[in-house]
């Protein structure tokens, strides 16, 4: 018998057990440091309000400090400032404000997490290019990207394109399976040029349904953008009368709003956030939150709704009494 099976066979208290075990990397359960299960979802992720505003000024400064050869992309990233977090946003998702210059290009990469982006604004001849399929952009398209799927963007125009990237890293993070390439000759050659494609999403025909959407079970008037090519994020326009009664909700997705029309607030277990156009916000899985618009508004949120009601865990209730 090796000395350490001779150690835990005559262990003569569970202090003593635990010593021997130590070695061989067992825990006893009953020496946990804090419980593995609980009664329901708990997140150190806050409650998180970033201002356009702001973001445009940041990027504007970085146009003048960093060109596009600098940097893989020109970004600011929202943080969500808990302890030892430099990147996420929210467990699951990262968002960032992106600002490309007149006559710049972003070099063609890929990688596995989905990637997706919401465009503020632009002019003529701003546009991306997703596997050799240049799509010009138009403020208020969603344009997706698919994890592995090579992207890269250009500015012919003579005007700044701003827009905002929503991704899957921090879960790919989690899970590990991550992948990064790099086009060698920087931007991919375009192949043909159209917005008829399923990668995008012009804010017109989502609006046309949305006029057209009645309320379900949670209040929520809302349409859900068909993106079969995402399959962990989930993407809805929502629409918000002014000055209408709200239920309160709370879900154990991770939620990330964009405003793309209106002004309004927003109240997020016991936070209020007021809220106008390209401003974003974040609610953590499972805290209860309203929308209230003090004019009529339009909603873009991005969840991890999909990967959770695949895997089973999507729970989703009004808060009773709130």
């Amino acid at each position: 018998m090796t000395a350490a099976r001779t150690a835990l066979a005559s262990a003569p208290s569970l202090e003593d057990l635990r010593h021997a075990l130590d070695p061989l990397d067992f825990m006893g359960g009953w020496n946990k440091h804090e419980p593995s299960l609980w009664k329901e979802p708990r997140t150190d992720y806050k409650a998180m309000l970033w201002k356009w505003a702001d973001a445009k000024d940041g990027l504007d400064a970085a146009g003048r400090l960093i060109n596009a050869e600098q940097t893989e992309r020109r970004n600011l990233f929202m943080v969500n400032p808990i302890e030892g977090n430099h990147y996420d946003t929210l467990r699951t998702l990262v968002t960032a404000f992106q600002m490309i210059m007149p006559g710049e290009k972003a070099r063609t990469h890929r990688h596995s997490p989905n990637a997706l982006r919401f465009v503020l604004d632009c002019g003529e001849d701003c546009y991306t290019v997703v596997d050799g399929i240049r799509i010009d952009m138009r403020p208020g398209d969603v344009l997706l990207t698919p994890g592995m799927c090579w992207h890269g963007h250009g500015n012919e125009g003579k005007d700044r394109g701003y827009w905002i990237d929503y991704l899957d890293v921090p879960l790919v993070h989690r899970l590990e399976p991550m992948f990064f390439d790099v086009w060698e000759g920087f931007l991919q050659p375009v192949e043909k040029t159209t917005r008829d494609h399923p990668f995008v999403f012009p804010f017109e025909q989502q609006n046309a349904r949305l006029k057209q959407a009645v309320a379900d079970d949670f209040g929520r008037v809302r349409v859900q953008l068909d993106a079969p090519s995402m399959p962990t994020t989930g993407l809805y326009m929502e629409k918000h009368a002014a000055r209408a009664s709200e239920k309160t909700l709370r879900s154990t997705e991770n939620q990330i709003f964009t405003v793309v029309s209106g002004k309004g607030k927003t109240e997020i277990a016991g936070q209020t956030f007021e809220w106008s156009r390209g401003d974003t916000f974040c609610i953590p899985a499972w805290r209860a939150f309203r929308h209230g618009a003090s004019e009529d508004a339009v909603l873009f949120s991005v969840s991890d709704v999909l990967a959770q009601q695949k895997l089973g865990f999507h729970r989703i209730e009004i808060v009773a009494g709130a």
